[in-house]
């Protein structure tokens, strides 16, 4: 396994929302990285930047990032 960001599948809106969903039901990382074929380090760092995008905009669209359950 490489650490290139090239060698990475980006995440879509849709995935983003069932990692969201799926963490917030008490899931663990690994079963969401198996339902979303993705590793349970990309789960977790996914969640990481939820938390640091939390309340922040994007420059390109205006729209909001997705938000950690509270």
């Amino acid at each position: 396994m490489t650490n290139s960001r090239t060698s990475t599948r980006p995440w879509l809106p849709d995935e983003e929302a069932e990692l969201l969903s799926l963490f917030a039901s008490g899931v663990t990382a690994e079963q969401v990285g198996e339902r979303l074929h993705r590793s349970r380090q990309a789960v977790y760092a996914r969640l990481q930047r939820f938390q640091k995008q939390h309340g922040r905009a994007s420059r390109v669209s205006g729209k909001s990032f997705a938000q950690l359950p509270k």
